[in-house]
Order: C-alpha cells, then sequence, then structure tokens
C-alpha cells in the first residue's frame, strides 16, 4: 500500500502526470472515501474556485439559489487551458446553498477513466451538508423507487450531456 502511495506522489510531483483514481467498490462506498478525501484535503481552503466565479454566485435549479464550486488541480490546470473535455482526475465540488445562503447539499463530479464512457466518465455525487449520500424518489413504471444520488445518476447524465458551455459535461461556461 506504502508503495502505490509513494508511487502515486512521485509521479505527481516529479512528472506532472496526473494519477487516475480507480473506482473500487460499489458506487456509494466510493461517494463515502471521495468525501473523506474531500475533508482530508480541506477543500475549502486548499483548493481553487471556478474560474471566474467567486463565492455564492447566482445559481439556478436543480443546485440551488446560491453557489460555490472548487475545483482540484487537473480540473483547474483544464478549465485555464480552455480545454474541451476536463482531463482524467478532475473533481469538481459544487456547494448548493437556499435562497437564505444556508448550506443545503454538495454535489460532486469526478472523471474517473473507464468509469462510465457513455457519460464521458463522469462519476457523480450529491451529499448532504454532513456528508451522507442523499436519496431521491422517482416513478418508475408506476412504483415510487427511492434511489441514491450516486455513481450514474440519470438526472445529472441527462442535464449535462445536453451542456452548451463549451467543455464536454460541463455547465458552467469559460470566464469571458
Amino acid at each position: 500500500m506504502y508503495r502505490i502511495i509513494f508511487l502515486s506522489v512521485f509521479l505527481l510531483i516529479f512528472t506532472g502526470l496526473p494519477v487516475y483514481q480507480v473506482l473500487s467498490g460499489s458506487d456509494k462506498e466510493h461517494a463515502a472515501n471521495l468525501w473523506d478525501m474531500m475533508q482530508k484535503d480541506d477543500y475549502r481552503d486548499t483548493w481553487k474556485h471556478y474560474p471566474g466565479k467567486g463565492v455564492l454566485y447566482k445559481g439556478a435549479h436543480p443546485h440551488g439559489a446560491f453557489l460555490t464550486t472548487y475545483v482540484n488541480g487537473p480540473a483547474l490546470k483544464g478549465l485555464n487551458a480552455h480545454d474541451k473535455e476536463l482531463p482524467y482526475g478532475s473533481i469538481l465540488i459544487k456547494e448548493n446553498y437556499k435562497p437564505d445562503k444556508t448550506l443545503a447539499a454538495i454535489t460532486v463530479m469526478e472523471r474517473v477513466k473507464g468509469y462510465n464512457p457513455d457519460a464521458g466518465d463522469w462519476y457523480w455525487v450529491k451529499f448532504s451538508p454532513k456528508g451522507d449520500v442523499m436519496t431521491k424518489d422517482v416513478e418508475m413504471d408506476g412504483k415510487k423507487k427511492t434511489v441514491t444520488l450516486a455513481g450514474k445518476p440519470k438526472g445529472c447524465i441527462g442535464c449535462h450531456t445536453a451542456s452548451v458551455a463549451g467543455i464536454k459535461y460541463i455547465m458552467t461556461p469559460y470566464p469571458k
């Protein structure tokens, strides 16, 4: 295990090559690992805001009245280069706020090589402010069903597939 960590850090620091995370276990397990990583990274203090966006910018449904979006290093590099598709290893964290500016949810996109080629290899998850994976009640075939909002949620994929921002699967355009 330590060899893998050492090799990953070495590759990232000395070669500049991104280290792709392989999705292991269930989507919900991956969500728990992702949440833990976000907390250990202290993303609010160490990650950058989405270029051209600040804290509590105006949002829209389904995310919230106000948003704050953080990006990790690979995502920032791709956005600054105006790539048409963000590199593997990119993570975007969007804090979703209510009109009274209280945190309602945290939605995350992570690009994982080979995870879901039909949707750009993006993994999506919606967390409560406390880090629990959220669920949604939907009606399917005339029956109510509770779906877990982690992995390949149809709503996320359907909306993000229709992106016209100039970056595949990303809804926020490049800064002007």
